[in-house]
Formats: C-alpha cells, structure tokens, sequence
C-alpha cells in the first residue's frame, strides 16, 4: 500500500525547494530515475530544479533501495495532484506531494485526506527563513526526516 508522505507549509514557504532537495537526495542511491516538468516535458536527472532563481515544479520517479518512488511539487491544483496520485497508487511504495496547510473546501488538502483516508500519511512541516542565507539549511532537516523513511 502506498504511504503519503506530505509536505506541508503556508504558500511560498519552499514546499517545491524541500521536494526538489529530497529528490536530490535520493539520487545517488536511485536507479530508473524519470524526471519532468508539470506539463510533462521530460527533464535531464541532474537538472537543477530552478528557473530564473524559482524552484521549479516537477514529477519525479525512482527506485531507490529497491522501493518505487514518486516525488510530485504540485500540489495547489486538487485535480492535477489527484490525477499525478491515480497514476501512482499502489505502484510506488511512498508518494510524497506538497500541501498547504490550508484545509479549505475543495483544497488540495482535503482531497487527499478525504478520497485516500485509508492510506497511510506522514506529514513534514516546511521551516522557513527570512534570511537568504538560511533559506536552504533550514530545510535540511526536513529533507533528511523523509528519506530517513524511505531508506
């Protein structure tokens, strides 16, 4: 059964940075790595999740340690996350998405938690940091939260 490990912040609190740095990460203990854009647009596996100094989103799919995982940033639209999550379920043995904290109706939040109540969920809290120089560190503590519970 697949587990949801979800992670959580306010907008623009560095979901899509968390995500992208837990894809990295893993890298260099993945194999049948699959890597693209939200439209779909297949990326090389070493891009480097950024554009014009934003991360970017993306969908990412790997073997790592011999456990199948996606890795997928967009999580403000309810039906692209719910469509990236049916393509994935019961294939991957970890599915980790990016939530708002906000549980409004209709929201991403709600949908995960209503439609796939019987799955298991871990949820990761985003830190974040007004100084530039932090902005990435404090996000290692997270990152290193859940590949602890993939590997």
């Amino acid at each position: 059964m697949t587990k949801f490990l979800i992670i959580t912040g306010t907008q623009d609190s560095g979901k899509t940075t968390t995500a992208g740095m837990v894809y990295k990460e893993l890298l260099p203990d993945a194999k049948d790595v699959h890597l693209t854009d939200g439209v779909g647009n297949v990326l090389p596996i070493d891009d480097v999740l950024f554009e014009n100094g934003k991360p970017k989103d993306f969908i990412a799919y790997m073997v790592v340690k011999d456990k199948k995982v996606a890795i997928v940033s967009i999580g403000d639209s309810p039906q692209y996350l719910k469509k990236q999550i049916e393509n994935y379920l019961n294939e991957v043995a970890y599915f980790v998405c990016c939530l708002r904290t906000q549980n409004r109706e209709s929201s991403s939040r709600r949908m995960v938690f209503a439609d796939y109540a019987d799955y298991p969920k871990e949820e990761f809290w985003v830190e974040y940091s007004d100084d530039e120089s932090q902005k990435l560190a404090v996000k290692k503590k997270t990152v290193i939260q859940i590949v602890s519970v993939i590997i």
